[in-house]
């Protein structure tokens, strides 16, 4: 995969090195056919184009008055297998890794300068600059992306620059199956009403319903004109957005039937209630805005936006997010300085500070191997991570464990009657085409039958945050957070909170959290501790690689610990980490399915499982190669920082 510049480029994502490989052959387009293409391929609302040769590509590149929508292709090395593995792998799941580590180039640069040095960048024609949500970094705009990748190269000649490249990356939703299957609306969600296990809903509507609290559903679309989405922001409120190219800007809602991953998502948290049709979600008095995002590659910098959303002139009280990366077992789970600065924004800056609630699913790779604890995105301190419970109250098959995990709602299993009922895209086309593939579905239009995945599970959280919200709207993101896991409880750590790799702190408990919220008092400042180790050789004999970090002096009770790890390891899959408290608990990220993709791994592990213990102590990080196969490793360096609030 030889580049025309150079065979691979090292950009500093917000001041993070992070390697990546620029395709030779290969170009993107969503909206024209690239002539003399050898090979297309359908891959995130558009097509990659595969050209006979790299002087192909570099005419593209040169006819700078007709590329229009055609863009450049790069691979994410932390995602890309070596030539030599991918020549092991079958085409089919050689083709899977290419297309997880894809990335697109775009008309964006982000750059470490202030304003004053956008006059040094003239020889690359900008055509404007623009503010990110990183402090110090500018986003640098240009004609189209291949006039930005020329930028990148003329700053790696000329020295002295800090950048990276915005992409555009695919996201998935995180839904186990559609199975459209069909009865009588709220008598059937028993995730709500079931005699079994359930939300613990008891009297929560008599007190509270989300009256007054906006939720952001940020999905492949939102049907804000369902009848049972009568408490949605009319379209013309400019409270909605379409990030995708597709439709007009201000309007979230599907372009097919197909695009009903946010609708059936959506009905979980905020479905109308008290209406007399159709479904309630878990808050059916909350209001509801649209954010077209998912399905397709969308710019970082329109994840920042999309994770920080709020339009002026109201607040945005919680986001739900049901998608992610692959839950393939082999994606780094790599997040964007971008989407984590969009997510810090919505934290600290939202609700006048105290932070927007952020519901994001785990994943649903269980089968594959995967684990959360490698997910950045739903493992971010900033996010509540959510796992999938079956009817039965037992952790659903495809639901992931991890370390990151927090709570967990249901999300039931493939068959009827575990499925759980939700709204659906509306109309008899969406209809037909679930009567097609499940011709026993019993949901009527308009409505479905088939919701489940840790998809299904995310929402039913943002609900009961918006719940907790209109009880006290005093609550910080952190509060909720809290109180959340303090109402749900399994196996309990050193701080008194329960917790276990598979349900977090435990099922969610909708009335003893609004019991805790009444006269809770807010945390405290944010308090943080942090110290560094240096590495070694990961031996192939099952034997621990361990580093001591002594955190004897910080008086902390905490909420959060991250620890950042880069290994060098030709079978990544074979480690297994831990992290250890000075009481003794230990949270979990066991090793992935055998693994066919880089040679190196840079993680970042986030757990909340050790919140309420003391931060003062030795903590210890761990890395194991549990797979004896003649493959030896080395640790290059590991980091910890403890957040949380005076004792």
């Amino acid at each position: 995969m030889a580049a025309w510049g150079q065979t691979g480029y090292t950009f500093s994502d917000g001041g993070k090195k992070a390697a990546y490989q620029l395709s030779a052959t290969e170009v993107f387009s969503s909206r024209q056919v690239v002539p003399s293409a050898r090979a297309v391929s359908e891959w995130g609302r558009g097509k990659v184009y595969t050209l006979s040769s790299a002087s192909a590509v570099n005419k593209v590149r040169r006819a700078k008055s007709n590329r229009g929508s055609i863009v450049p292709v790069f691979y994410y090395k932390g995602d890309l297998p070596s030539a030599a593995k991918r020549a092991a792998i079958s085409p089919a799941d050689r083709a899977r890794r290419m297309d997880g580590a894809r990335r697109l180039g775009t008309p964006k640069l982000l750059v470490h300068m202030d304003d004053s040095r956008f006059a040094e960048l003239a020889a690359t024609k900008p055509t404007g600059m623009e503010k990110s949500l990183l402090d110090g970094w500018i986003l640098v705009v240009f004609a189209d992306a291949f006039a930005a990748l020329d930028a990148a190269d003329w700053m790696i000649r000329n020295g002295g620059w800090e950048f990276t490249p915005v992409f555009a990356r695919e996201s998935f939703t995180r839904q186990a199956l559609q199975r459209p299957v069909n009865d009588s609306l709220y008598p059937k969600q028993w995730h709500l009403t079931g005699t079994s296990f359930n939300l613990n809903m008891k009297n929560a509507w008599d007190q509270v319903t989300g009256k007054g609290i906006n939720i952001a559903v940020i999905d492949d679309a939102l049907e804000i004109k369902h009848e049972d989405f009568i408490n949605a922001y009319p379209l013309e409120s400019g409270y909605h957005h379409n990030f995708k190219e597709d439709g007009a800007p201000n309007d979230p809602s599907p372009r097919s039937e197909t695009e009903n991953h946010g609708t059936y998502c959506g009905g979980l948290a905020v479905a109308a209630g008290f209406n007399n049709i159709g479904v309630a979600g878990v808050a059916p008095e909350a209001r509801v805005m649209g954010l077209r995002y998912v399905g397709g590659a969308v710019p970082d910098d329109a994840s920042s936006i999309a994770l920080s959303w709020q339009p002026a002139g109201i607040q945005t009280h919680v986001s739900s997010n049901s998608w992610g990366p692959a839950d393939d077992a082999k994606s780094d789970g790599r997040v964007s300085s971008l989407q984590l600065a969009g997510m810090e924004k919505a934290v600290t800056a939202n609700r006048n500070g105290l932070g927007t609630v952020i519901s994001v699913s785990c994943g649903n790779g269980r089968d594959s191997g995967d684990d959360a604890s490698y997910d950045a995105f739903s493992g971010s301190r900033f996010a509540i991570a959510v796992a999938a419970a079956g009817r039965d109250g037992t952790q659903s098959s495809y639901s992931e464990n991890g370390m990151s995990v927090a709570i967990t709602a249901f999300g039931g299993e493939y068959q009827p009657p575990d499925v759980l009922w939700s709204t659906n895209v509306s109309g008899a086309e969406a209809f037909d085409l679930k009567a097609a593939n499940f011709p026993t579905t019993e949901s009527p239009v308009n409505y479905t039958d088939t919701a489940n995945g840790t998809s299904s599970a995310a929402p039913q959280v943002s609900g009961a945050a918006a719940l907790l919200l209109e009880k006290n709207p005093k609550l910080g993101y952190r509060d909720v957070k809290e109180i959340l896991m303090k109402s749900a409880e399994f196996v309990r750590n050193g701080g008194g909170f329960f917790f276990s790799h598979s349900f977090g702190a435990g099922l969610l408990n909708v009335s003893g959290a609004l019991a805790l919220a009444s006269n809770w008092t807010n945390l405290g400042p944010l308090l943080t501790a942090e110290a560094s180790g240096t590495g070694g050789p990961i031996a192939d004999d099952a034997s621990l690689r361990s580093v001591r970090f002594d955190l004897s002096s910080a008086r902390i009770r905490v909420e959060h610990v991250e620890v950042t790890v880069n290994v060098k390891h030709a079978n990544r899959g074979d480690l297994g980490f831990f992290i250890e408290s000075p009481s003794g608990m230990r949270a979990i990220a066991d090793n992935r399915a055998p693994d066919d993709g880089a040679d190196f791994a840079d993680y970042t592990f986030t757990t909340p499982r050790f919140w309420g213990e003391s931060a003062a102590g030795v903590w210890k990080f761990g890395v194991l190669d549990v797979q004896e196969n003649g493959t030896a490793g080395e640790l290059v360096d590991v980091k910890i920082k403890v957040y949380g609030t005076s004792p």
